[in-house]
């Protein structure tokens, strides 16, 4: 598999005597991308205490990945190890996605160089190293190259096609590690997933290795992406691994995005960041199945001079989190396809008894705290407990199992997420499991943020206007709450959300 068209090629090293050194760069345009802090991106603190790594960011607003190695040096000179990062910038309008396929062909790359006679890291610009890699800039090397930066646009439709099963993944897409993620934060994925929605700046924060925790990361920006019917919605950043040097362009960054770090001093800056995801205590992989503590989530407090403070997650978060549990411990045979199925045996028996009970413990407590609908038990979102239906244009069949989608499927009426047919849960098998596991989870998260969407519209009516008034924020954060203990639903947590979110997606101005 050959590179993608790239905008750079890099090659950085540890210097004993320097530091973080620039051993080879070539760019499409020096002018526009120079070389100028790629060793500090590509080099991040903490990386002396692995042998191999990937690292993930952006340079000069564009994607960016490298694959890290550290040798030990036959000589015995310096400290004994010879540690550098290999790398390229991808062409502007590439997907993050794209990032995590290259690691294959940049490790090739890498053996070759590391069979040459002499050092990597040779400075001679005559060396066997320099050739080879000047040789690969040049066939790889994008040829027209105007400045274009990354923006926030860029992999958005590739995200939903795969998520609706329109798209094939290589082994090591990022999605494979949202199972994790999920086991990971516990409950307080949805309270993660809601500021993602909403445009929070996300950090996430770990000690190295940091290839997983830019697979988080990729994952959390892909949970953050409006229904394609919000075409006005603002659309959050992917940056990658961010330092100490980019602290103050960090804070300058405008709009909502998700940046990983491996420097711990980020979390003494709260002006920085929304949520800091701490997840210095974790241990995790594409397999990773012990139990353990949920790793702490804090936010950042608005106006306020002082240490951000622990969250967690609502009550109301436990439906949406519950179903993400299901579907991430499905049987290998229910995946997202072409096709609806009845296939699925007792785990789709299984799954519609366990709504049962739950809808009928939430119904019990939503009463208690007068939150309670006269008929049919239900939660006052309802939508979480539906089956993983996406965007309709009309109002979608009445539903309420995935055990019935399979009765759906077998009088041959299959749904995709414009409401035509072809999509759905099927049970074909083929691809990687933990990627099967982490589509059906990002689905889901997919098809509750059309929920939140097709609420906000059934409510408005038009777009554009003012804010969301009194009346429909009583509407959304549950009428009879209010009725009873006064108060404005625009000054709570709840109120101020939607009311954020109606605004982000462009129902109002």
């Amino acid at each position: 598999m050959p590179l993608p068209p790239i905008t750079a090629l890099f090659l950085t090293h540890f210097d004993d005597i320097k530091g973080q050194s620039v051993t080879f760069y070539e760019s499409a345009s020096p002018n526009v991308l120079p070389e100028e802090g790629i060793e500090h991106k590509t080099l991040p603190s903490g990386l002396h205490t692995l042998t191999s790594d990937l690292i993930l960011c952006t340079h000069h607003g564009l994607p960016c990945v490298g694959v890290f190695r550290s040798r030990e040096r036959q000589d015995g000179g310096g400290r004994g190890r010879a540690m550098g990062t290999l790398g390229i910038v991808l062409a502007p309008r590439s997907s993050v996605e794209a990032l995590f396929e290259v690691q294959d062909v940049l490790s090739d790359l890498y053996d070759q160089l590391e069979a040459l006679p002499g050092s990597v890291f040779d400075t001679d610009d005559k060396s066997s190293v320099k050739e080879l890699l000047r040789t690969t800039w040049e066939s790889s090397r994008l040829e027209s190259f105007s400045g274009e930066r990354f923006g926030p646009l860029p992999g958005t439709e590739q995200v939903r096609r795969f998520v609706e099963g329109k798209a094939s993944s290589s082994k090591h897409h990022p999605s494979s590690y949202l199972p994790v993620l999920l086991e990971t934060l516990g409950p307080s994925i949805v309270t993660v997933y809601k500021t993602a929605l909403n445009g929070g700046r996300i950090l996430l924060y770990s000690p190295p290795p940091l290839g997983p925790v830019g697979a988080f990361a990729w994952c959390i920006w892909a949970m953050s992406l409006a229904p394609s019917a919000a075409s006005d919605a603002d659309i959050s950043q992917w940056l990658g691994n961010v330092g100490l040097m980019d602290l103050d362009e960090v804070k300058r960054t405008q709009g909502g995005w998700i940046a990983t770090t491996s420097d711990a001093i980020y979390k003494s800056h709260p002006s920085a960041y929304d949520i800091y995801i701490d997840l210095s205590a974790s241990h995790y992989s594409e397999s990773s199945t012990s139990s353990r503590p949920s790793a702490p989530v804090y936010a950042s407090q608005p106006n306020v001079q002082s240490d951000p403070k622990l969250v967690t997650y609502a009550f109301s978060d436990l439906p949406l989190y519950r179903s993400l549990l299901l579907l991430s411990s499905s049987p290998s045979n229910v995946t997202v396809g072409q096709t609806l199925s009845k296939s699925g045996g007792l785990w789709l028996v299984a799954f519609e008894l366990l709504e049962k009970v739950w809808r009928l413990c939430v119904g019990v407590c939503e009463f208690a705290v007068g939150r309670g609908s006269v008929g049919d038990i239900r939660l006052e979102a309802g939508e979480e407990n539906d089956p993983l239906f996406g965007e309709y244009d009309e109002s979608p069949p009445e539903i309420g199992t995935l055990a019935n989608l399979g009765n759906i499927a077998a009088e041959g009426s299959d749904y995709n997420d414009d409401g035509a047919e072809g999509d759905g849960l099927s049970t074909d098998v083929g691809e990687e499991e933990s990627i099967r596991r982490g589509r059906l989870v990002l689905r889901q998260f997919h098809h509750q943020s059309y929920h939140f969407y097709r609420r906000l519209k059934q409510l408005r009516r038009g777009d554009g206007g003012d804010g969301l008034t009194e009346a429909e924020l009583r509407e959304l954060c549950g009428t009879s709450r209010w009725t009873i203990w006064g108060g404005d639903p625009g000054s709570t947590v709840e109120g101020k959300w939607w009311t954020a979110l109606a605004r982000r997606w462009g129902i109002t101005a």
